[in-house]
């Protein structure tokens, strides 16, 4: 008992104060982990380096008497001093931050700046005084030196002072789209000096801020921002704005690559010497992609107007004339004038881009098709893929026993290249197999032989497609419509 009365104040303290505060410290630190923290860093630090840091100060010039001018008592002394300067900045720094408003808020990069030049002043005066130096001396020779350093660093400086400037204005951030160099080009990183970018097309470039601070920034989008490429069309006033808008909206929705197939828009912008300008809006993922999404529209949307007869070029399409003529030479059918001068009639001349669909599985079955130019692939969905039956080629006619009774198509029906057809109804080849009993046998025969070859795939059994057909060649389908007239002599 007598011991413990001659303990002094700084025992005491050292003693029972120093273990109670830093598990004091560490306890609200484990607490305020995920509500606070930033609270609780600083709480740890005060535990692991501020308190073991006095804790030694204390044991060395209060308990060990040692003078103020012993080395060890200075460097506990100054990482003491340092610690809790370096804390009350950091304090006083996310305070001012949460004063400010988000609008009006200069970057954190400006605060840290600020707490950094605090920290080496205060801390220059706090050692100063520690270890008894003068302050004068050093700061003249820093500053002989300073002036050959500052020519040494002048462009680093400069793309600093810049960076500084362009991230206190937030004229960009992180994910917005800004033009270099006549290039959109994607903020992914930024730092005091330079401004990492990722390129349209995948390649990474790093820019410093100089170079932007030079020339006139522009940001072409931020990073939340729906971005659009406004393509302009024109056609003639004789075809309605109407028509115009529903084909500009299919060949958009058909478009790949774009975010919103529903955001398509058409605006009739003024009707000039007989011209209907339109400006077509197309929804894009970023700025980077605009030529691509733009080509892609417009040659889609040409093949879609060809077919439906809105006229964006001086040549017209092949006129009844014409079609009779492309029946004849094709001799898809018997050379029996009222049958081909019907179908010419009634026919209709259509253009597909290659990779357009012409026919889908499970939809009405609709037109037959004679391959004028180009070819089509025939495709059967089964077990959750597809397997091709055969290629339609130059002169031969796609036509199903569904077209003829309405039924939905059993197959899929796509252009493997640039592809003209005409397309025949089918009430007009009902009709023409009614006037001609020939006719009629032939287009039996043609639908009778792709129904059987059909229809193993409906039953799910695994057949070889009689016409895979991969080296272009003709189907080795007969179609005995090519090869007789209609007085059953050979051609």
């Amino acid at each position: 008992m007598n011991d413990l009365a001659h303990l002094s104040l700084w025992h005491c303290i050292l003693i029972l104060g120093y273990p109670v505060l830093a598990i004091a410290a560490l306890e609200f630190a484990r607490r305020f982990a995920e509500r606070a923290p930033f609270v609780a860093g600083v709480l740890r630090q005060v535990s692991y380096v501020l308190l073991p840091t006095g804790a030694v100060w204390i044991i060395l010039r209060m308990l060990a008497e040692l003078p103020a001018e012993n080395w060890g008592v200075r460097m506990a002394e100054t990482a003491f001093a340092l610690t809790t300067l370096y804390l009350l900045l950091r304090v006083a720094q996310v305070i001012l931050m949460s004063l400010v408003d988000d609008q009006i808020r200069p970057p954190k990069l400006l605060f840290d700046v600020v707490r950094i030049g605090l920290s080496v002043i205060l801390g220059s005066v706090l050692v100063s005084n520690i270890w008894k130096v003068n302050l004068g001396s050093i700061l003249a020779a820093m500053g002989v030196g300073s002036i050959a350093l500052a020519f040494a660093l002048q462009e680093f400086l400069g793309n600093l002072l810049s960076g500084m400037a362009l991230l206190s204005d937030h004229k960009f951030g992180i994910g917005d789209w800004i033009i270099v160099e006549g290039k959109a080009a994607q903020v992914l990183e930024m730092d005091w000096r330079t401004v990492t970018l990722l390129m349209a097309g995948g390649n990474k470039i790093i820019v410093a801020h100089s170079m932007l601070a030079k020339g006139n920034l522009t940001i072409a989008a931020t990073a939340k921002q729906i971005v659009s490429v406004t393509v302009p069309v024109q056609l003639g006033t004789d075809v309605p704005p109407e028509q115009v808008r529903s084909a500009v909206i299919e060949a958009g929705q058909a478009t790949p690559g774009l975010t919103e197939l529903g955001g398509v828009q058409c605006f009739v912008t003024g009707i000039d010497e007989g011209k209907i300008n339109y400006n077509v809006i197309l929804p894009v993922p970023n700025p980077g992609v605009l030529a691509g999404p733009r080509d892609e529209f417009l040659s889609r949307f040409w093949y879609l107007a060809q077919r439906r007869g809105l006229r964006l070029d001086p040549s017209p399409d092949p006129d009844a004339a014409a079609r009779l003529r492309i029946l004849e030479q094709a001799g898809a059918f018997r050379r029996d004038p009222d049958t081909l001068t019907h179908l010419a009639r009634e026919s209709a001349f259509r253009r597909y881009r290659q990779g357009e669909i012409l026919l889908t599985a499970g939809i009405p079955a609709g037109d037959a098709f004679l391959v004028v130019a180009g070819r089509l692939a025939v495709t059967v969905p089964t077990g959750g893929r597809e397997i091709k039956l055969e290629t339609v080629v130059s002169g031969q006619l796609l036509v199903l026993q569904e077209m003829m009774a309405g039924g939905l198509s059993p197959v899929r029906l796509v252009a493997e290249q640039d592809t003209d057809v005409l397309a025949i109804p089918p009430y007009a080849l009902v009709a023409a197999m009614k006037h001609n009993g020939a006719v009629a046998r032939d287009i039996n025969a043609v639908t009778e032989a792709r129904s059987q070859a059909i229809l193993p795939f409906k039953l799910g059994m695994l057949v070889v497609p009689f016409s895979e057909n991969l080296d272009g060649q003709e189907s080795p389908l007969k179609q005995p419509r090519a090869l007789m007239d209609a007085g059953g002599t050979r051609r």
